[in-house]
């Protein structure tokens, strides 16, 4: 399950803008991004500009598994075989 949700930073923690519904305790994972509207036009463009890097670098064609990316793949083989 994916939500997003405002927040913003008091210099200490991350304090959400509105009531959020989760269990107490509740384990998450937390992306963070500073909306586009915060950074300034030439910040913008130095993303842009490394996006477009990155993207000019890509293998067409390559097909590369799930497995290749989760934390399991860089135990395998397990001990043994």
């Amino acid at each position: 399950m994916a939500i997003v949700i405002r927040a913003h930073f008091d210099g200490k923690t991350i304090v959400p803008d509105e009531p959020v519904d989760l269990p107490v305790n509740e384990p998450i994972e937390a992306e963070l991004r500073v909306p586009e509207a915060k950074l300034s036009p030439r910040e913008i463009r130095k993303r842009r500009a490394a996006i477009k890097r990155l993207a000019a670098k890509a293998i067409h064609g390559l097909n590369v598994s799930d497995f290749a990316f989760s934390r399991e793949s860089i135990y395998w083989p397990p001990r043994g075989l």
